[in-house]
């Protein structure tokens, strides 16, 4: 027998020369099960890393605030306590200029919104019964304050949601003399 010959038997005795359209329907209805099966792994992981992406800018925005406010000398007018028993400072990260504004201007929205809360104690009672005991008030004077609060409080201008998003941080230290 020839080559032909041997080709046109073998192609005959596997009964066609490709796929059926049911063979070829069949196989594109179970890849697409198992497409739709890992779709939420995917949701998932944007979700993830949308998230993780937050809590990392957040954290670094709140722990650059904190290390400019820490290396400032105690008696800085930033560090100082002028009214009650903190100071609150709020800026807004500006989504057109990138910087840190404040207020908002009108109409805009802000990326991230930083609270820094400053509190002022004096060593002889900053521990009362083993609780923290309460922030001097503005005007106690400069003598009796020895150490300050710089609390910092980053959080997402974005809603939380299913791709995440809305997290915050908080950061705490004592800075004494």
């Amino acid at each position: 027998m020839g080559m032909e010959n041997q080709h046109d038997l073998l192609v005959r005795a596997r009964g066609g020369k490709g796929f059926s359209l049911i063979e070829v329907l069949i196989a594109a209805a179970i890849f697409l099960i198992v497409a739709l099966g890992l779709v939420p792994f995917f949701t998932q992981a944007i979700a993830n890393n949308r998230t993780g992406a937050d809590f990392t800018q957040s954290t670094n925005y709140a722990k650059s605030e904190l290390e400019r406010l820490y290396a400032l000398p105690l008696s800085s007018p930033d560090l100082q306590v002028t009214a009650g028993a903190e100071k609150v400072t709020v800026q807004y990260f500006s989504q057109t200029t990138h910087t840190w504004v404040s207020p908002l201007p009108a109409g805009e929205l802000a990326l991230w919104t930083r609270t820094v809360t400053i509190r002022q104690y004096g060593l002889s009672g900053m521990l009362s019964g083993g609780k923290l005991a309460d922030a001097l008030p503005a005007g106690t004077p400069a003598a009796s304050v020895h150490a300050r609060q710089i609390q910092v409080n980053v959080q997402s201008g974005r809603a939380g949601g299913p791709l995440g998003g809305g997290k915050q941080i908080t950061l705490s230290v004592f800075k004494a003399y």
